[in-house]
């Protein structure tokens, strides 16, 4: 969860620009445009359990396959995410969305080759940034294997993208329950759909769907011309029923709906669909209203209603003069859900609550698939009559309902959430220009874990909310090797609020060879180790001249020069807010060998070069190699196939030397 202000900025300024953008009225003869947004986290070269080969390649077939089905003129984009550098900003918008290259776009995703962490929601914001300047339906189809795991709220992004009317479908390849939950948010906020496969048939099917609902020939029913919905006759009041027509209103349906058999229509809107009986296909009326009236001439019609999880038909006979009135039966209720703090009762609104099936006698616990998803601390859901969990996430708070919907009931259930906020922030004399280096952990004790404590939850930036059970946990600020610690409790309802001292020091390195006026040609490496503490910190690098951050302390720095034993060791004391400047003079030589004999050099020859001590530096087959060698004194060792030579050599600081033997 990305909480500096910075990142707030971009993803306040996002949300707007979708949100304006999307209001846009779009016609309806622009091409769609749809943006695949696959998922290149590590875990795709995993495989389904029970199937042969990886995620990735199973949804680069599984696209494959579908490609070809996709309408003509539709834009196709294409976005992945985690397959870079994988961490939690690696996002590439690979493609925009524009007209169809078959051939190129499957060339585009074979190389997205999985490997890292899952940045999904990053990822869905950033693949929605092109699809918001258009005009047309604008779709996002994520094909994945796992929830979110840079700690960002999935339910936040749909939110966004429900606003820019941007659809958004998800092909979760073996989701795991729990994380088919955390999704689900996503297609319903947005209008799209959920698919959940377990191999490359479903996939295909799953994939091929979803593209042909996301592209220009998703067939959508709309009103004939016969057939356009009317308004009551009478103003309705919210929430009171609708007045019975009189025997002389316009003849059709005049459609309602009532919770159970013989209750009071109630004033929620419903996807209404009215066709022919015995003609499925034709549909004469669709629409979303409370109480519609369709004109219709006389004869035997299918009326559905729908909602969510509820749908409900019955044929009926529309009379030739009069009114028809229908009172649909929907053998439903309705259920409002409130979280409050448990110990203010105070509302929590940005609270996640998830409506499942929860079954029947003894699986009453067992929750299905999710039915309605809010992320608002309030909620509403029709839903058929029966058992459901209601499920609360705030954070890392938690809290799960066993409740009963009888139809006909309008029932409401107040959920207290047991959960604190943490708000972290981080100050120090030299972290302003590396707040993105910057991550909050929070970890709690756990005996099974190692050392005895556990992460729970972490964030990056210079600010940090977090949401917790009450409890006592240890935080941790890390800038590099820095570290702040703090441990701390929180209490049913608190809000604490933390600022960590992050010390930083600078440790400035360079290299010269001796004498000073020469530049390095040799490659460079340090070994930065600190000895004030136990086990020592270590960090090592190949720049040639980096700028560490680091704590307050002492520390020894190891240069080495060249790939053999040219090295040069200092010690150092860092001081935070300070920056402390480090040239290694390295005492080295260069050395280049030769072995000649009669008619001229030898080159089937091996070399050997061994310090005073009888220790080997070198080794190679080269015939005439060059090194850079510690200024010292060595023993250099040719041997060909009849013969061993050897020479002891000393070097001086910045000479370069050249040793020839002669064969005899």
């Amino acid at each position: 969860m990305w909480n500096s202000n910075r990142a707030r900025g971009r993803t306040l300024a996002l949300a707007g620009l979708l949100a304006a953008l999307g209001a846009m009225a779009a016609p309806a003869d622009e091409p769609a445009a749809v943006t695949i947004v696959i998922d290149g986290s590590s875990s795709m070269w995993n495989n389904i359990e029970g199937t042969r080969g990886s995620k990735i390649n199973l949804a680069r077939e599984a696209v494959r396959r579908a490609l070809p089905k996709l309408a003509p003129q539709t834009r196709v984009g294409l976005a992945a995410f985690g397959h870079r550098r994988g961490d939690c900003v690696d996002v590439e918008l690979i493609r925009p969305p524009e007209p169809l290259d078959a051939q190129r776009f499957q060339e585009q995703m074979e190389r997205v080759n999985p490997k890292g962490r899952g940045p999904l929601v990053h990822a869905l914001r950033e693949a929605a940034k092109p699809l918001a300047p258009l005009r047309g339906k604008r779709s996002l189809l994520l094909i994945h294997d796992d929830a979110d795991n840079c700690q960002q709220q999935v339910c936040v992004v749909a939110e966004e993208l429900r606003r820019a009317r941007i659809t958004a479908y998800v092909v979760g390849l073996g989701l795991k329950p729990d994380d088919a939950t955390k999704m689900a948010c996503l297609p319903q906020m947005t209008g799209g759909r959920l698919f959940n496969v377990q191999n490359l048939e479903q996939a295909s099917a799953a994939v091929g769907e979803a593209l042909r609902l996301a592209g220009n020939d998703a067939t959508r029913p709309a009103p004939g011309p016969s057939a356009q919905p009317q308004a009551p006759s009478a103003p309705v009041a919210k929430g009171a029923a609708p007045p019975t027509p009189p025997a002389d209103a316009p003849p059709g349906l005049y459609l309602r709906a009532v919770l159970a058999a013989k209750g009071e229509p109630v004033d929620l809107p419903l996807n209404w669909t009215v066709s022919p009986e015995g003609q499925p296909g034709a549909v004469l009326f669709a629409h979303r209203a409370p109480y519609p009236h369709v004109p219709l001439a006389p004869g035997r019609y299918v009326v559905e209603a729908r909602d969510g999880p509820v749908a409900v038909s019955e044929t009926v006979a529309v009379a030739a003069k009069g009114p028809t009135v229908v009172n649909l039966a929907l053998n439903a209720g309705t259920l409002r859900v409130r979280v409050l703090a448990q110990k203010t009762n105070a509302p929590f609104g940005d609270a996640i609550i998830t409506i499942s099936d929860g079954g029947q006698g003894s699986d009453a616990k067992k929750a299905g698939p999710p039915l309605a998803v809010f992320k608002t601390g309030e909620g509403v859901a029709l839903l058929p009559a029966g058992r459901y969990l209601v499920r609360v996430e705030l954070g890392l708070a938690r809290v799960e309902r066993s409740v009963v919907v009888p139809a006909g009931s309008q029932g409401r259930i107040d959920i207290p959430l047991n959960a604190a906020r943490l708000q972290l922030s981080a100050v120090g004399s030299d972290i302003a220009g590396t707040a993105d280096a910057l991550t909050f952990s929070i970890a709690e004790d756990d005996p099974d874990a190692p050392k005895g404590r556990r992460e729970v939850a972490r964030a990056a930036g210079r600010q940090a909310e977090f949401v917790l059970p009450p409890g006592t946990y240890y935080v941790i600020a890390r800038l590099g090797l820095i570290e702040a610690r703090e441990s701390l409790a929180v209490g049913p309802g608190d809000v604490v609020k933390r600022t960590l001292s992050v010390a930083v020091g600078r440790l400035a390195l360079a290299t010269k060879p001796v004498g000073g006026a020469q530049t390095p040609s040799e490659p460079v490496s340090y070994r930065v180790e600190r000895i004030d503490v136990s086990p020592p910190d270590v960090i090592s690098t190949s720049r040639p001249s980096p700028v560490l951050l680091l704590p307050s302390g002492r520390y020894r720095v190891e240069g080495r020069y060249g790939a053999m034993n040219a090295r040069a060791v200092r010690e150092v004391e860092v001081k935070a807010g300070q920056t402390q400047k480090l040239t290694l003079e390295h005492q080295a030589a260069t050395l280049r060998l030769r072995l000649v004999g009669s008619s001229g050099p030898l080159t089937e020859v091996s070399w050997d070069i061994r310090d005073e001590a009888g220790a080997t530096i070198w080794t190679t087959g080269q015939p005439e190699p060059s090194a850079t060698l510690q200024a010292g004194r060595y023993v250099v060792r040719a041997e060909t196939k009849d013969k061993r030579y050897n020479r002891s050599i000393d070097l001086r600081p910045g000479e370069a030397k050249v040793l020839e033997l002669v064969a005899d």
